[in-house]
C-alpha cells in the first residue's frame, strides 16, 4: 500500500474521489515523498485501496502521464518522471471565516500569505469554516487529514479553536485582544488601545459629549464605552443583527440601512463611532433615503481596512486597519513556528487613529 494510506477522501460535493487521488499523488511527487525514478502502485492496486474502478483509477494515471508527473514503461510500471520544479518544505492551511463574515480586510490578509508562504516554499490552501457551531467543520477536516505542518486560524470562533486544538496540529490563531490559556506564544493579538485612547482624547478635547457605537452582531471589535466613560462622556451601543443569507458584505448593510430606516430623528448624537465601514454605508444610505439632514456639527468616525471599502476616503476620521501589514507580520512569524527554532514574541497588530474631515484635529 505504501504512501496511499495517507490518502483520504471526505465527499464534498464539489472534488471526484478520482480528482482527489490525482492531486493527492500530485503532492506526494511535490513533496518529494515519491521521487524521480520511483514507481507508483498498478492501476489495480490504485483502484483497490482507493475505492476507484479499475477504468476510473486508469483515468487518474492517463492524467498524470498527460500532465508530465510519471511515465508508464512496459514490464516495468508507472515512473515518476523528474521535474525542475524545487521540493516543497511542507503544508500551510488558512483557516478563515466563510464569505458570510468574510471582508476584504480578510481577504488583502489571505492573499499576502499566500504570496509570502508560497514564495518561501510552502504548499499554501485555504478553508473556510462557518461561525455557527452547530455546522460541521467538513472542510477544515479535510484539510487536516492532509496532514498540514500549520495551520493559520483568523478570527476562529471557540469552537473552532477547540477543535484544532483537540487535533494536536500545530496553530496559530489571531482572534481579539486576549490570548487563549496555553495559547500565549501562538496568539497575534489585535490591540485597539492605543487607537482608542487618541479616540477619546480627541472627543474630549473637541468637546464631544454623547457617542452612539454601532457594531453588527457577533462581530469581535474594540470597546469603546469604557475609555469614553473614563473621559466623562456618555455612550450608546447599538448592535445590529447581520442578515446572513445575503452573504456577509451586503447582509451587514442591508441590516443597517433597515435599522436606521425605523430608527426616529428626535435628537442626534454629537458623534457616530460606526465598528464596520459596510455598517456606516447602510446607516448613511437611510439617512439620505429618508432625506434626514445630519446636523454639520454631528462628527462621523468609522473603522476601515488601508485604501479599501465602501467608505473609506481620506477625509473620513477612522480606525484604519492595514490588512497588506497585518498579512505580512503573520507571515513572518508563521515562519519562525515553520522553523521550529526559538519562538519570537508574538506580534501585536494595532489599528491606527487616523483625522479627517468628519472629525477634524484641531490643537
Amino acid at each position: 500500500m505504501g504512501f496511499l494510506q495517507r490518502f483520504h477522501f471526505i465527499e464534498d460535493g464539489h472534488t471526484t474521489r478520482a480528482d482527489a487521488l490525482c492531486a493527492f499523488i500530485k503532492e506526494e511527487i511535490a513533496f518529494g515523498r515519491i521521487k524521480a525514478g520511483d514507481s507508483i502502485p498498478t492501476i489495480k492496486e490504485l483502484a483497490e485501496e482507493s475505492g476507484l474502478t479499475f477504468r476510473v483509477a486508469r483515468g487518474v494515471v492517463e492524467r498524470l502521464v498527460r500532465e508530465g508527473y510519471v511515465r508508464s514503461r512496459p514490464r516495468v510500471g508507472t515512473l515518476v518522471l523528474p521535474r525542475d520544479i524545487p521540493v516543497l518544505h511542507g503544508r500551510v492551511v488558512l483557516a478563515m471565516p466563510d464569505v458570510d463574515v468574510s471582508s476584504y480586510h480578510v481577504m488583502q490578509i489571505a492573499d499576502v500569505l499566500h504570496r509570502r508562504m508560497t514564495a518561501a516554499g510552502y504548499m499554501f490552501s485555504t478553508v473556510a469554516f462557518s461561525q455557527d457551531a452547530r455546522e460541521e467543520l467538513t472542510f477544515l477536516k479535510y484539510e487536516l487529514s492532509r496532514t498540514p505542518d500549520l495551520v493559520i486560524a483568523i478570527y476562529a470562533p471557540p469552537h473552532v479553536r477547540s477543535f484544532l486544538r483537540g487535533t494536536g496540529t500545530s496553530c496559530i490563531f489571531t482572534y481579539g485582544d486576549q490570548p487563549e490559556e496555553g495559547l500565549e506564544d501562538r496568539w497575534i493579538r489585535f490591540s485597539a488601545d492605543e487607537a482608542l485612547a487618541n479616540f477619546a482624547a480627541h472627543c474630549k478635547r473637541e468637546e464631544v459629549r454623547s457617542v452612539i457605537e454601532v457594531r453588527f452582531e457577533g462581530n469581535e471589535c474594540p470597546d469603546a464605552q469604557p475609555v469614553l466613560a473614563a473621559e466623562g462622556i456618555d455612550s450608546i451601543r447599538m448592535t445590529i443583527p447581520c442578515r446572513r443569507e445575503l452573504g456577509r458584505c451586503e447582509g451587514i448593510e442591508r441590516s443597517a440601512y433597515e435599522t436606521f430606516l425605523a430608527m426616529p430623528y428626535r435628537e442626534f448624537p454629537d458623534l457616530f463611532l460606526f465598528w464596520d465601514d459596510f455598517v456606516a454605508q447602510g446607516a448613511l444610505t437611510a439617512f439620505l433615503k429618508r432625506r434626514v439632514h445630519i446636523p454639520d456639527d454631528v462628527k462621523i468616525v468609522a473603522l476601515s481596512n488601508k485604501g479599501l471599502g465602501p467608505v473609506y476616503t481620506d477625509s473620513l476620521t477612522r480606525f484604519e486597519c492595514d490588512a497588506a501589514d497585518t498579512g505580512e507580520k503573520i507571515a513572518a512569524f508563521a515562519q519562525s513556528v515553520l522553523s521550529k527554532g526559538r519562538l519570537p514574541p508574538p506580534p501585536v497588530i494595532k489599528p491606527l487613529y487616523v483625522f479627517g474631515r468628519t472629525f477634524p484635529y484641531s490643537p
